[in-house]
Formats: C-alpha cells, sequence, structure tokens
C-alpha cells in the first residue's frame, strides 16, 4: 500500500480560517483609529475657535483714579477688540514690597467690543487711606484677567495717573 501525502487542513480552508480570524479584527482597529483621528479634530478644531477668539480681545487702561480719603480705586478701561470679553480677576500689587493690595476674584463683569466702562467696587483694599505716606509715593501694578485667559496690565500711581 502506499502512503499518500495529505494534510489534515487543506491550504484553502487554512487561509479561510486565518481570513475569518484578521479581517474582524483589523476591522476594530480601523474604527477605532478612524474615530481617535476624528476627535483629534475636533479638539484642534475647538482649539483653533477658542485661541482666534482669545487673539481678538484687547483691552485698554485709560485712567487709574485713586480717591485720597479713601482706599477706594476707580479703573476706566476699554474694550478695543474685536469680541466680548468677560472680567474676572483684578488685581493690584505695591511694586517696592510685593504688598497684595487687592487680590478680587469674585467679579464678573462683561465688557462690550468699543464700549468703555469703568470699574469702582473693588472688593478687600488693604490700605488705610491712599495719601497715607506709606501708600502714596508708591507704584502699583494693576492686573485684570479675562474669562479666556488673557492677562492686561498698567503700572500707576496715586495722584500722578
Amino acid at each position: 500500500m502506499k502512503w499518500k501525502s495529505r494534510r489534515a487542513v487543506s491550504q484553502i480552508i487554512g487561509t479561510l480560517f486565518m481570513l475569518a480570524i484578521v479581517v474582524p479584527i483589523g476591522t476594530v482597529i480601523v474604527t477605532k483609529g478612524l474615530n481617535q483621528v476624528g476627535e483629534i479634530n475636533n479638539r484642534l478644531a475647538s482649539g483653533i475657535t477658542l485661541e482666534s477668539e482669545k487673539g481678538q480681545e484687547d483691552i485698554v487702561f485709560e485712567h487709574i483714579r485713586f480717591d485720597p480719603v479713601s482706599k477706594q480705586v476707580t479703573i476706566s478701561i476699554r474694550n478695543v477688540g474685536t469680541t466680548e470679553s468677560t472680567i474676572n480677576k483684578v488685581t493690584i500689587v505695591k511694586m517696592e514690597t510685593q504688598e497684595l493690595i487687592v487680590n478680587d476674584q469674585n467679579i464678573s463683569i462683561n465688557v462690550q467690543p468699543k464700549i468703555g466702562l469703568t470699574i469702582s467696587e473693588i472688593g478687600n483694599i488693604s490700605v488705610a487711606q491712599w495719601d497715607d505716606p506709606i501708600y502714596r509715593d508708591a507704584e502699583y501694578k494693576i492686573a485684570i484677567t479675562t474669562e479666556k485667559g488673557n492677562f492686561f496690565e498698567i503700572s500707576a500711581r496715586p495722584f500722578n495717573t
């Protein structure tokens, strides 16, 4: 009797079996990859929009008034940008000693484009009076931070702005 060389599984069945395994796994991998690429594109598109709006925001300080007989500060600003701005934080720092005079984070002031605004209600100012010699001759850094993350600042001296 002659022995024939037989295989247990023919090459065609083996190939079909491998295809039956590889195709579903490949489909899952390709689908996941395409979904990830779509999410990345969406994140980049929203980030570009936010950055372009951030670049359109521009605020100019017009006048700073330190009331000599009280501890009030009046800040006049103008939104010269092309997008609405929301001020979230106002800080005033005495430059010589780095004393934090104002750190008002509990505000939400909307400033429309091409419109001026006066901020007079600033909370917790830690000076006795602006005409006190300790504060009268000092220089102050006044800064505002907007909702979009922009930071605008100016240096001012009482009775000289």
